[in-house]
């Protein structure tokens, strides 16, 4: 099997379709095509199945799939090796972020790896946080960032930083605790969210077990009145004046900034959430994603120093 065929295949898999998978590799349509059958006939069955809409795998071609994406990565890692390190670290590094991180992420991470490093081809996935992991594990990303240390075997976690997070209540009501006239971010004690109907995730959902952990140490049973697991509708909901929430400063920067919702940082005590590099243990990462790495961790300590990302940093080495 050549590994560019290889490389063909998991494109196409990924992509869900042939015409989606030839513009991501700068490669004609009919020719893909070719390059798939021909690894079906040389493997003696049917690796993907063709659909009205696209393609999807079929039991043999996820087999193929997890061995396809552990040999381009350690072929990669090769390369790399034989180059060595003071080679331009060069190839596709696919990153996973959450929704809320995705938010305040994206656009300087984009900016520092085109500027920084030209031969690297960035990919962003923006995905809830459950999926991560295992996508990292399948191959599928090379690096994701997690907000739970338990995510199970074959993962090496780096500690980041530890995100705060806010209340955030509408932007008049007469129920609300004091904010600065100035209209900066005020301070509650977690006992006062007690006489607010909250709108919060869902259970399972992250959040909602940090947020419920913390009111049980504390004694205490948060006023729900709704359940909403699309996070990026929570600042709307309240803007709406239907309710008060606890999020992440990254989720409510826009609305806030708008001025269509106020927010108050929780003391007494305070809720944060720690947030994690996460990479496969088993599968060496190439010079360009250990680059890509390195300039994540950069991005991150310039948002927090600037006080841009309410968060700290954990202590150095």
């Amino acid at each position: 099997m050549d590994l560019r065929v290889l490389r063909v295949f998991v494109a196409v898999v990924e992509e869900g379709s042939f015409s989606a998978a030839a513009g991501r590799l700068r490669i004609a349509q009919p020719a893909l095509s070719l390059q798939v059958r021909r690894l079906e006939e040389e493997l003696g069955c049917q690796l993907v199945q063709r659909l009205p809409r696209g393609v999807a795998p079929t039991p043999a071609g996820l087999k193929l799939l997890a061995h396809a994406r552990d040999l381009l990565a350690r072929a990669a890692a090769a390369r790399d090796d034989l180059r060595g390190e003071a080679a331009e670290p060069t190839g596709e590094v696919t990153i996973g972020l959450p929704q809320s991180v995705a938010a305040m992420l994206t656009v300087p991470l984009l900016n520092r790896v085109l500027a920084e490093l030209p031969q690297v081809r960035l990919r962003i996935i923006e995905s809830m946080t459950g999926y991560i992991p295992d996508w990292i594990r399948e191959g599928r990303l090379d690096l994701g960032m997690v907000f739970r240390a338990e995510v199970g075997n074959s993962l090496v976690l780096d500690h980041l930083l530890e995100e705060q997070l806010f209340l955030i209540g509408p932007a008049a009501s007469p129920v609300a605790p004091p904010v600065p006239g100035d209209g900066r971010i005020g301070h509650v004690t977690f006992k006062e969210l007690i006489r607010l109907p909250m709108i919060l995730p869902g259970v399972p959902h992250g959040l909602r077990e940090l947020i419920d952990q913390r009111a049980r140490r504390s004694g205490m049973k948060l006023h729900v009145v709704a359940e909403v697991d699309a996070l990026a509708q929570l600042p709307a909901a309240v803007s709406a004046g239907l309710g008060w929430s606890i999020l992440s400063f990254t989720t409510i920067r826009e609305t806030l900034e708008a001025g269509r919702i106020v927010a108050w940082r929780i003391e007494d005590p305070a809720i944060t959430r720690s947030i994690y590099l996460c990479r496969p243990s088993d599968r060496p990462g190439t010079h360009a994603v250990r680059a890509v790495g390195h300039l994540l961790r950069g991005v991150l300590s310039e948002l927090v120093r600037d006080g841009s990302w309410p968060a700290t940093l954990p202590p150095g080495p």
